[in-house]
């Protein structure tokens, strides 16, 4: 599915999956394809129902979409077919459609077990969204695995990560990095978190050898967050308090990682990122542009002097700035950047 997307034209058309049911979008709707940005995994798309989507064209992740040569082919429901029939649940919700039920609510971290039919699930975590009341099953958005439709027996809250003891700053920051390749991002915020108990103690006793490499520590956890952010926000229109809490500690992270290092591109990129992250203003709008452009100013490797943004990263930078400028445009709250945009275009150092 994913390549097949990434082949599509400008002008080409799209149609939203089933079961994707957003404000500003929803299963069926159909839309044609202003940009395609195989790089962030997302499509600036044009939908034919306005009075949906409104007037100005959606950026949209992969996930969502998939390809619609011929107009209305839709069916409720009408999906991709599930590897496993008995992960993905009821196709579409019976309703009504609730944020808490038993012991768990909307946003919720939980973790997959016990599953029969898609035994790869378990064990992975995911975000919970709506009760089905009816249905009697929770919609889950799982990491790297869709949309699934799961009863509260298969769900769990997971346990506080364990980092190993007596490791080195730099083993830590490793560790922390298969980590979030993996997309486990509370065990690679603690193995970050580790690291940089590390580093503080060597700073504090006037024996940080190397700051450029503490700033890439700080700018890995940094990422850790804006992606928790992001997770956390989904696509509501407003910004929930734990996203806020998140973007917050991306933003004092990102701060701390270029006052380490005056060069690290990546770091302004993050800042900007959780600048956006925030309660929305006219000042933050104004703030993360500062940031952005600063990042792009730099240039992709050489020298000692001067910022420097990997040559991957700047058609992702600038999308990103050009998002601030009409958010300062509009001065209004208005979704976090997709998630999808960070993991292929911001890997960890």
């Amino acid at each position: 599915m994913t390549e097949q997307l990434e082949g599509l034209k400008d002008g080409d058309r799209v149609r939203v999956l089933g079961g994707r049911n957003y404000e500003k979008f929803h299963g069926g709707m159909e839309g044609t394809i202003i940009t395609n940005t195989p790089d962030s995994k997302n499509m600036l798309v044009q939908f034919d129902d306005v009075g949906t989507a409104g007037p100005e064209p959606l950026t949209v992740a992969y996930r969502h979409l998939e390809h619609a040569p011929a107009k209305g082919g839709y069916r409720a429901g009408a999906a991709p077919p599930p590897a496993q029939p008995s992960a993905a649940g009821p196709k579409e919700p019976a309703g009504p459609l609730v944020d808490e039920h038993g012991d768990f609510k909307t946003r919720q971290l939980v973790k997959l077990h016990s599953l029969q039919g898609a035994q790869e699930l378990n064990g992975k975590v995911g975000r919970l969204r709506k009760f089905d009341v009816n249905g009697g099953r929770w919609e889950v958005d799982v990491r790297d695995g869709g949309i699934k439709r799961l009863k509260e027996d298969n769900l769990a809250v997971p346990p506080k990560p364990e980092v190993p003891k007596g490791l080195g700053a730099e083993e830590y920051k490793n560790l922390g990095n298969e980590h979030f390749k993996k997309l486990e991002l509370e065990e690679a915020v603690a193995c970050y978190s580790a690291s940089i108990e590390i580093l503080e103690d060597a700073e504090e006793a006037g024996k940080l050898e190397d700051p450029k490499f503490a700033s890439v520590v700080f700018g890995n956890r940094a990422q850790c967050y804006i992606n928790l952010c992001r997770e956390v926000h989904g696509e509501e229109r407003a910004i929930g308090k734990e996203a806020r809490i998140y973007a917050m500690k991306a933003n004092m992270d990102s701060a701390k990682a270029i006052e380490l290092d005056l060069t690290n591109g990546k770091a302004y990129y993050r800042r900007g990122c959780a600048v956006l992250g925030m309660a929305p203003s006219a000042s933050r709008s104004k703030e993360a542009i500062f940031y952005l452009e600063t990042a792009l100013a730099g240039r992709a490797s050489g020298g000692k002097d001067g910022v420097v943004l990997p040559n991957s990263m700047r058609h992702e930078v600038t999308n990103l700035l050009d998002y601030s400028k009409r958010r300062l445009d509009a001065c209004v709250e208005a979704a976090v950047p997709d998630v999808e945009q960070c993991r292929e275009n911001c890997k960890q150092q």
